[in-house]
């Protein structure tokens, strides 16, 4: 029996026609894809641009974090965006700004030294706020055009595939750009692929929008933005210079007092960016940790490998076919997840994904200086299978433990999460590495350190997870029609 005010289980209606669903999910998950690949295909050439622009570990912390954090930090207004001045129009300006960004990228390839590397952190900030708008608007366009709650799960891990596809196929244009010219080239064939996707958004997709009770809330996304900031920016400059240097601290105590403030406007507001029903969800709060726990890892573990396997003097393209056994694994794991959610249940899937990718790292301690491929693709593509189906897990959790009413804003936080545990696991990652690099460790050393650190997380992050899904009652609205969960 349905507890008193629990949400209905029926979906609601959708708001794109028929017709038109297919082309704006298709249109929704190549902009996915293209939004991400200024992020991963810079990320799989860092050891080349440190090279050619003479950067350092923290300077290349920044250019792999600006993405991320411009990203998290913009994601949750873009969902009020498109909830208010259509979501097809938000993601098409979001393309437009991975346009710019790329644009920024290829001029930084014609400077020298450092003004090269702050001008390519600058793309990357770009960039990651057309991710941050395209992330929010597409996954509100899927949610708009579903058919019924099964056709929305399809979507989502389709969805989820594409942000993986694009985090995969990133280095191996790199590799292959980088073949015959320069780093900055890479940003060429980006902008166009981003103008094709943009066109056909514009001539396919279908408009949608639910502004009725929404307004922006800028107190709480400015101090959001600046806790998150100010947190990825005391975690890197501790790494380089000490916890106790003034700038460090300095940060990260504006980071703490941000925080707070965040939470006093959000509990005053008439229309807060997060609402405290959210995370009365056992489901929402378990999604939530586990998305943290697998973008840190995820995200952070490849801005390790790709110093590593460049420190071993493997090839870019050498460097991308490594890291494409974990995101082609995570891209396929991805799709199967909305199948196996429903043969399994949701709860089983996402611990589950999470033990699975903690079995993936401890295996990847085997890695030496001298390890080739043979000596890391199993162990990546367990990861990689183990993070797919998390991701496309938590998406469809968030989703579905809230009411209607909430769905969308608790899709856009989930992603907001994630993407601020992406931030943080290159800026927690890379200081593991940079000072076991200091202190005389060999490379493989230090990357065994960043593996336990990963391990670790991912091992607490499901035990959480268990807690909060077996240990609360709640509920999974859209599953209650397929699976009970008491």
């Amino acid at each position: 029996m349905m507890r008193a005010g629990a949400p209905k289980a029926a979906a609601a209606p959708p708001l794109v026609a028929p017709r038109f669903a297919r082309s704006t999910v298709a249109f929704a998950c190549m902009a996915m894809l293209v939004s991400y690949l200024p992020f991963s295909a810079v990320n799989g050439i860092l050891g080349t641009i440190g090279s050619a622009t003479g950067a350092h570990e923290a300077q290349l912390q920044w250019v792999s974090d600006a993405f991320a954090l411009t990203l998290a930090g913009t994601v949750l207004s873009a969902g009020v965006l498109s909830d208010l001045y259509g979501r097809r129009r938000v993601a098409i300006v979001g393309l437009s700004l991975t346009v710019l960004g790329g644009m920024l990228g290829f001029a930084a390839g014609w400077l020298h030294g450092g003004p090269s590397i702050l001008m390519l952190t600058a793309a990357e900030g770009v960039a990651g706020l057309g991710g941050g708008a395209v992330m929010s608007s597409t996954l509100g366009l899927i949610a708009a055009g579903a058919a019924d709650i099964s056709a929305r799960n399809r979507a989502i891990a389709a969805w989820a595939a594409a942000v993986v596809g694009g985090l995969g196929s990133g280095p191996f244009l790199a590799g292959v750009v980088t073949a015959v010219a320069s780093w900055n080239w890479l940003f060429v064939p980006i902008c166009f692929i981003a103008l094709a996707v943009l066109w056909f958004g514009v001539a396919r997709a279908q408009e949608s929008a639910s502004p009725a009770g929404r307004r922006l809330d800028w107190p709480g996304q400015l101090t959001g933005a600046i806790a998150i900031a100010a947190l990825i920016g005391g975690i890197i400059q501790g790494g380089a210079s000490g916890w106790g240097s003034p700038i460090a601290v300095g940060a990260l105590s504006l980071a703490a007092v941000a925080l707070v403030g965040f939470i006093v406007v959000e509990q005053r507001s008439a229309s807060p960016l997060l609402r405290e029903e959210l995370f009365e969800s056992g489901g929402f709060t378990a999604a939530s940790v586990a998305a943290m726990a697998v973008l840190f890892s995820l995200v952070g573990i490849v801005f390790v490998l790709s110093l590593f396997f460049a420190h071993q003097d493997v090839s870019n393209m050498g460097i991308a076919v490594r890291l494409g056994c974990l995101f082609g694994a995570n891209a396929v794991a991805s799709l199967a997840a909305a199948a196996l959610q429903t043969a399994l249940g949701p709860r089983i899937v996402l611990i589950a994904g999470l033990l699975i990718t903690a079995a993936g790292m401890v295996a990847l301690l085997s890695i030496s200086d001298t390890s080739g491929l043979g000596g890391v693709a199993l162990q990546l593509v367990v990861a990689g299978v183990g993070s797919g189906l998390v991701m496309a897990t938590t998406s469809s959790v968030a989703v579905h433990s809230v009411s209607i009413e909430l769905a969308g804003m608790a899709g856009a936080a989930n992603n907001a999460i994630r993407q601020v545990g992406s931030a943080l696991g290159t800026a927690a990652l890379g200081v593991v590495l940079t000072t076991r690099l200091h202190e005389g460790v060999s490379f493989a050393g230090a990357v065994h350190s960043c593996i336990d650190a990963v391990v670790g997380l991912l091992v607490a992050a499901a035990l959480a997870a268990a807690v909060l899904l077996f240990g609360h009652r709640f509920t999974l609205r859209g599953w209650r029609t397929v699976k009970k969960i008491a």
